[in-house]
């Protein structure tokens, strides 16, 4: 991860615009956009800022980048800056370090070949830079700020189309698209990602609202590496909603994040465009007034260990919907879209802790029914052979999967996606009368479900019932 220790100590919040952001995402390198700031200064030049680690990793080129292939040009690495300096531009006091007026120049994507200590090697798309660049120490192994870009000439290839970047509208929200012929999966662009989130639009929306979102991105598809979202950033639409929730425990010390509140079609479309894959949730809802509401919803979360699968999955959660039966909770079943299932009652509680205890109990209550196929316990030793219940998921601080959510996982090419089943369909899977490969959906056919049967999770939206003590 980057760190903006040198950013802040240059720096006073009281006499510049500039953002004091925390790092974005969590624990990654993967990047995807860039942006080029026409900076007046004591000289002109450009600063590049390329989004890695959760901050933007920046050269100062006193000349712009180049034009073309041919000598060299100095580019002068400079500290980390925070994510939300994508966007900024305004006018940096004199006297402040920086001092001066600060424009975008450009923006856009980029692809990484190569990413060392030494040396970077990216492709720039964007308005005005397309093209493949390189920096690099001119005596590698030494700690100097001083480095070098080169542009390299590049294979020839189509001719960009307009399409590449639409300006579309969307529920009367003007949004610009994006790389949409890049593939996010093998066999699946950007464009049918986009295409699935807004076709699913209608369906998913209900599930997401109200919830404050945690998004998993992709910038370089499911074979590249990910991170974790939750602040929505500055350079976020201001008609996106957020919500401001503390976040005790946050692995980047921040106490609070602002997430995003997914409420209208162009909302999924724009975290589609940023190849926003994944969508995860709380168990609990914001109200119109952004206040924490208790738990509304009970989670099981079955993960099958070494040697198990679907069909054992399938098998626990009926043994779990009839166990909760008793008490009067009804549950509704998907896949995870992954390895294993998920199942979600709608449930009335006054305590947040209240869903844990109770699925704990649930958890372990099977558990010591048949100690050989179930286990409470998360230690990863414990679940060969097993289906581990994880009741752990109700913490409040937790997220699951969103129904209808495409997974960081392909068959044949195309995105896997969290599907709602009809217990008819669990039973016949633990029964070994369906093979358990007719429960993996691609998005194609998880709308051809929801045509025929409509939302076989809406059973999570219900009047939700009180848990016993």
């Amino acid at each position: 991860m980057g760190e903006l220790r040198t950013y802040r100590d240059k720096r006073d919040p009281d006499r510049t615009p500039e953002p004091f952001g925390e790092v974005g995402g969590q624990d990654t390198d993967a990047g995807g956009r860039f942006v080029v700031q026409e900076h007046h200064a004591r000289r002109l030049h450009y600063d590049v800022r390329l989004e890695r680690g959760g901050v933007l990793v920046c050269w100062a080129v006193p000349k712009g980048l180049p034009e073309g292939p041919g000598a060299p040009r100095l580019a002068v690495h400079t500290e980390d800056h925070p994510i939300e300096y994508l966007d900024f531009h305004g006018e940096i006091p004199a006297g402040e370090y920086g001092g001066g007026s600060m424009t975008i120049w450009d923006s856009g994507t980029y692809e990484t070949e190569k990413w060392s200590d030494d040396e970077v090697a990216v492709t720039l798309r964007g308005e005005k830079v397309d093209g493949r660049f390189v920096f690099f120490r001119p005596a590698r192994g030494e700690d100097a700020k001083d480095w070098l870009v080169t542009r390299r000439s590049e294979e020839p290839r189509p001719a960009r189309r307009d399409v590449q970047s639409p300006r579309v509208t969307v529920g009367g929200r003007a949004l610009k698209l994006s790389n949409l012929d890049k593939l996010l999966y093998p066999a699946t662009p950007k464009s049918g990602v986009i295409d699935y989130y807004a076709r699913v639009t209608d369906t998913v929306l209900p599930h997401l609202a109200g919830r404050p979102l945690t998004l998993r991105r992709f910038p370089d598809g499911v074979e590249g590496e990910s991170f974790y979202e939750k602040n929505a950033g500055r350079n976020a639409p201001d008609w996106l909603r957020t919500v401001v929730v503390p976040t005790p425990g946050s692995s980047r010390g921040a106490s609070s994040a602002a997430f995003l509140v997914v409420e209208e079609l162009a909302t999924l479309v724009y975290l589609a465009n940023l190849a926003v894959l994944e969508l995860h949730v709380p168990q609990w809802r914001v109200d119109a007034d952004d206040a924490v509401l208790p738990p509304d919803e009970l989670v099981f979360d079955l993960d099958p260990g070494p040697e198990t699968g679907l069909r054992e999955c399938s098998a626990v959660a009926g043994r779990i919907r009839a166990r909760l039966a008793d008490d009067g909770v009804r549950a509704v079943v998907k896949t995870s879209g992954s390895k294993g299932m998920q199942m979600t009652a709608p449930v009335v509680v006054d305590d947040p802790a209240a869903t844990s205890r109770y699925a704990k109990a649930i958890a372990e209550e099977l558990a010591r029914e048949t100690p050989d196929i179930v286990t409470a316990v998360m230690a990863k030793d414990r679940r060969r052979g097993k289906v581990f219940v994880d009741w752990s998921q109700n913490n409040t601080a937790k997220t699951t999967v969103a129904p209808y959510s495409l997974r960081a996982r392909s068959v044949g090419g195309e995105p896997t996606v969290s599907t709602p089943l009809t217990w008819d369909e669990v039973a016949a899977c633990a029964q070994g009368d369906t093979p358990v490969e007719e429960l993996v959906f691609s998005p194609t056919a998880v709308l051809d479900r929801i045509d025929e049967h409509g939302d076989l999770y809406a059973g999570a939206l219900g009047d939700g019932t009180e848990l016993p003590g």
